[in-house]
């Protein structure tokens, strides 16, 4: 059955068109998309300054974010998204105008717009109240090391040499970092374990990912992958996969084309060597009739 749907002529076109039109459309978002993270670059450009250090840069950015969405988030919180776009695109431009994926949403914004300055991010997931879904944080990697932040709670760390503290520096000395922390903190939030990827979120598929990174990576760098900063440009990764479907899927067209028009019988395969041979035998008449006239 599957065979004769994919060798119809009729929904073969129907599906290159579907393709390249969904392309058309992942594009348009995608370039959209960029616009509007390109505008809050532009914002928070008018509030740097040249003598700005990376942890100024980096705590501003994290102000901008926070300040975009956290009036945001309690309008959107309760409400259900179930159109394709919200619930199974996800793009983060749908966690910017929104914010209902909370610390997740503030997360992803952030890191999308970090990125932007050229830094290096990891979003991560700190335990919290015994469990790794508890809470997400970003860092970002600047020359004197990865920096941690919370968009959500707007917090980050001064460590005793005056530079942004990793997570690794708030975790062994939480004592002397949670005095940093904003009145009405949540101190269930104090940094005592990070995760940068759930391996077990889909079971057997995902361990094996994880073996391979571990065999290429090495395990302290796999331990530390993390997957969700692959997915911030969602509509462009869209874009390529559906573009590499669409070249596989046109490919095909054109050889059952070339199948039902040019070698109908069966005994003749569609190869290059028949090809040439059609095509000569077709513009070789014409050339030695040319010649005659001549």
């Amino acid at each position: 059955m599957l065979k004769r749907v994919f060798g119809n002529l009729y929904f073969l076109t129907f599906l290159n068109g579907f393709l390249l039109a969904s392309l058309f459309y992942f594009n348009m978002e995608a370039n959209f998309e960029q616009e509007v993270f390109q505008a809050i670059h532009a914002d928070i450009n008018t509030k740097l300054h040249p003598g700005d250090s990376e942890d100024s840069v980096v705590v501003k950015v994290m102000h901008t974010t926070h300040n975009l969405m956290v009036n945001r988030e309690p309008v959107f919180a309760r409400q259900a998204f179930t159109g394709i776009k919200s619930s199974i695109i996800g793009p983060t431009s749908i966690d910017l105008m929104t914010g209902k994926g909370a610390c997740g949403s503030f997360s992803m914004v952030l890191a999308r717009v970090l990125q932007a300055y050229r830094f290096d991010v990891r979003i991560a997931q700190m335990k919290a109240y015994g469990a790794f879904a508890g809470h997400n944080i970003v860092e970002a990697r600047t020359s004197h090391g990865w920096v941690v932040m919370d968009p959500l709670l707007d917090v980050y760390f001064i460590n005793p040499s005056g530079k942004m503290a990793s997570f690794a520096e708030v975790q062994h000395d939480w004592n002397h970092y949670s005095r940093q922390v904003p009145a009405g903190y949540d101190m269930n939030y104090r940094y005592e374990d990070v995760r940068y990827a759930n391996w077990t979120k889909i079971p057997v598929f995902l361990p094996a990912v994880k073996k391979m990174l571990d065999f290429t990576l090495g395990k302290t760098a796999a331990d530390s992958f993390s997957m969700r900063t692959y997915f911030l440009r969602k509509y462009t990764l869209c874009f390529n996969i559906v573009l590499s479907i669409f070249i596989l899927v046109l490919a095909f067209t054109i050889f059952r084309l070339i199948k039902a028009k040019v070698f109908p019988r069966p005994n003749i395969p569609v190869t290059f060597a028949n090809l040439y041979k059609y095509i000569w035998l077709r513009i070789a008449p014409k050339k030695f009739s040319e010649q005659g006239h001549a």
